[in-house]
């Protein structure tokens, strides 16, 4: 291989990890996309090394790395990479080389997680429950179930980036020289000190923020000359089909429940209560007599213990409850309409 070639090899491997990982600016996000329309190629090996990127999150969280067992994994993962012969070594293993060296191109996450340790790079994973982060300056991160989120260890003189994928409540530490950004994934927000949730699950139709104090701006990720700015009380969202930006004036304190613990129903059908209570309490509330669906409710619940929910529940709508695996079922005569 020619150092021509070597020299085109690392760039794109740069390229394709900082891609991968949510680290290319809109613009260098535009070029890359244009350089896979450009060439299918290219656009395939993406594809593979996605594949590959993805199934490595198990891995992500090991406190230590040995790259001699990891390359055996790749290699159990990608047969036939140790028959080949020095010409024509793909670009898969000519990239792990660089990565063991800590050269450039570090393309697979195994060797990404190396480089950003060795950067400062913190990630922090929420599993079956929220976790509380403190970031160096101060601000405060509450993280979702199901979420994660990458920042340094130490933030720059100029700005504090940190990239989030699925859900978080924040309460940014106020400091006007260095603005706070939040890489939602499709979705770019800005502060510079204020406190607000934002739901970035990969799985939503659109990046949703509700702001509890201060300002906020919200831009699409790959378009930053039209934003929205959000203020208390208001809530915003950027739709990833249809690539739209929507103020929404009064916000909906149910929200950010999963963090304040309060749920709020001012004659809400039991279906939309049960849909809540679920999402909050991690559990699964089953309506057995769908005539219970469209029953009306209006209660408040301040810290509730899930018991507590559903003996109110139970009395309010003459429910029968009972347990079954892992379902709690709702069942009952219905109600007048």
């Amino acid at each position: 291989m020619s150092m021509s070639e070597e020299k085109q090899h690392s760039d794109f491997n740069n390229l394709v990890t900082r891609h991968l990982s949510g680290e290319l600016t809109p613009g260098e996000e535009r070029h890359f996309q244009e350089m896979l329309r450009q060439d299918p190629k290219k656009q395939s090996r993406v594809d593979e090394y996605r594949k590959i990127w993805d199934s490595a999150g198990s891995v992500a969280d090991r406190r230590s790395y040995d790259l001699d067992s990891e390359w055996d994994l790749m290699k159990e993962k990608l047969p036939g990479i140790e028959t080949r012969n020095a010409s024509s070594r793909s670009l898969l293993f000519y990239s792990y080389r660089i990565a063991a060296a800590l050269v450039v191109g570090l393309l697979f996450a195994f060797a990404w997680i190396y480089a950003t340790r060795v950067a400062g790079t913190e990630k922090v994973v929420a599993e079956n429950e929220p976790v509380e982060v403190l970031l160096e300056d101060g601000t405060l991160v509450m993280l979702n179930r199901y979420s994660r989120i990458r920042y340094k260890k130490k933030f720059s003189e100029s700005e504090r980036n940190v990239y989030l994928a699925g859900e978080a409540w924040f309460d940014v530490s106020g400091d006007p020289s260095r603005p706070f950004k939040i890489d939602a994934g499709s979705a770019m927000v800005e502060v510079l000190g204020t406190s607000f949730n934002v739901n970035a699950y990969k799985e939503n139709a659109a990046v949703e923020i509700t702001v509890e104090s201060g300002v906020v701006a919200l831009t699409a990720k790959l378009d930053q000359q039209e934003q929205i700015v959000l203020r208390a009380g208001n809530s915003g969202t950027y739709n990833k089909n249809n690539k739209e930006l929507k103020l929404i004036p009064s916000s909906n304190p149910n929200k950010i429940s999963w963090k304040t613990r309060e749920l709020y129903f001012d004659s809400s059908s039991l279906e939309e209560v049960t849909e809540l209570v679920n999402r909050i309490y991690n559990t699964n509330l089953v309506i057995v007599n769908q005539e219970l669906a469209s029953c009306p409710i209006t209660v408040t619940f301040r810290d509730q213990t899930l018991e507590a929910v559903l003996n109110v529940l139970e009395l309010t709508l003459d429910l029968e409850i009972t347990r079954s695996g892992d379902e709690i079922r709702l069942d009952g005569p219905g109600c007048e309409d």
